[in-house]
């Protein structure tokens, strides 16, 4: 009975070392920088709950039967002993993970910048700054002692560079990563055996007068005299990052797409391909109006949508066709083409009609003649509203072709469906009883 307790108090250790080892992790993914790329923090986060989940088993089974054997069997006793030991453990290693961790210090909940300005000697005399002759690399290093842990590269702003009182001052940046050990910078043409560096006195956290410059230094040399204009000196000040800008509004975001759509489209040559204004015609949208209104001014957009209604690309067919749907006064001209797409649509549901299935497991080639007739009949119910088109004979052609596989669910509920309803909307043909009925 004592190990069916034992077993019990070591499953819910188990339980709590999962979460709190996940909770462990999930912070360590910001203290060491764990990318993400790929997953990787996530999968990180996820292993080691699960490691904490087996630790916490094991360690809670063993706590629970050290409680037996000291202070009796009880299963209130066991869960104790064991949830301390699982919670002593993880609060041990959740202070170690942070302590050896490189985190950044924050002023008002923000990152901070180093900036230090180098004043080279007076000896470099020279119309230029010394960092603009060759490669220099500037670096920024936490020191343990006199070693260097953990080192960064900056950046020297040689363009910034001036010249005040017969020397030149240099500024540089650095991201401040880490609260750990000494704060060391140093300066030095690339490759050089030799690094004019610096100890800087900022503290693990440090406070808002670092904010301001610091004073140049060092201010003397060991024997108590003014430090030479001969040798280098810097000072330095923190700046904390830029706030992240505020979230666009859903208004402002429309504003950027509009002006950006109309950039777009005010670059199309006029000698374009009319399917260039295809993508504004393809829905209402704030630039259809003058999309359309560049087709029409065409004198040869007739003859274009006509053969564009029929091409061998469905796609292309069926921009057209919704394109001419849309012209507010379209020309009769367009209604043979209309007509010969709808031709052209029973062309190609023949076409599946007779394909075995074994050829076509996945009724792929019924694709096209749907894709055509989700254009055509927009285009063809405008023609009859606008140019009084009679297109109730390919209508009805293309209805009694879609009722011979009724096995093909895009047959069935893409053609056969809306076809039904408008040969009777048109013709006063009613629908068959087993036709699908209109939505």
């Amino acid at each position: 009975m004592t190990w069916l307790s034992s077993l019990s108090a070591a499953l819910l250790s188990g339980v709590a070392g999962l979460f709190l080892a996940g909770f462990i992790a999930n912070a360590c993914v910001s203290w060491y920088h764990v990318s993400s790329r790929e997953g990787a923090s996530g999968f990180y986060v996820i292993f080691m709950s699960i490691g904490g989940g087996i630790a916490g088993l094991i360690i809670g089974l063993i706590a629970a039967r050290i409680a037996v054997a000291q202070l009796g069997a009880g299963f209130g006793k066991e869960l104790g002993a064991a949830l301390n030991v699982v919670l002593l453990i993880g609060g041990i290693s959740a202070l170690l993970a942070r302590v050896f961790a490189d985190v950044p210090p924050e002023i008002d909940g923000r990152d901070l910048i180093l900036e230090v300005e180098f004043r080279f000697p007076n000896t470099h005399r020279g119309d230029k700054p010394p960092t603009a002759e060759g490669e220099w690399d500037y670096s920024f290093a936490s020191l343990s002692g006199n070693t260097c842990r953990k080192r960064d590269y900056g950046t020297i702003l040689t363009e910034a560079a001036r010249f005040e009182n017969g020397q030149w001052i240099v500024p540089t940046t650095v991201s401040l990563f880490t609260e750990r050990g000494d704060r060391s910078v140093s300066i030095a043409p690339r490759n050089a055996k030799e690094s004019f560096g610096f100890l800087l006195p900022i503290p693990r956290r440090p406070g808002k007068e670092l904010l301001e410059w610091s004073a140049w230094f060092p201010l003397q040399q060991a024997d108590g005299k003014p430090w030479p204009t001969d040798k280098m000196s810097c000072r330095y000040r923190l700046q904390k990052t830029a706030p992240p800008p505020p979230p666009k509004s859903n208004e402002e975001l429309q504003v950027e797409k509009n002006a950006e759509e109309e950039a777009e489209f005010n670059a199309i040559p006029a000698d374009a391909p009319i399917e260039a204004w295809f993508r504004y015609t393809a829905y209402q949208q704030p630039l259809t109006g003058r999309a359309l209104q560049a087709i029409a001014s065409r004198t040869n957009h007739v003859s274009e949508l006509n053969a564009l209604m029929v091409d061998a690309d469905s796609g292309k067919a069926h921009a057209a066709m919704i394109c001419v749907s849309q012209l507010s006064a379209p020309a009769k001209e367009l209604i043979p083409g209309v007509a010969a797409a709808g031709r052209l649509i029973a062309t190609n549901i023949t076409k599946f009609n007779n394909t075995p299935k074994e050829q076509d497991p996945d009724f792929a080639t019924a694709v096209d003649p749907a894709t055509r007739f989700y254009g055509w009949i927009p285009a063809a119910k405008s023609l009859r509203e606008k140019c009084g088109a009679d297109l109730t004979p390919e209508l009805k052609t293309i209805l009694e072709l879609s009722r011979v596989r009724p096995e093909s669910t895009c047959m069935r509920r893409d053609i056969c469906r809306v076809a039904s309803y408008y040969l009777h909307q048109w013709a006063g043909i009613e629908p068959l009883p087993s036709d699908p009925k209109p939505k």
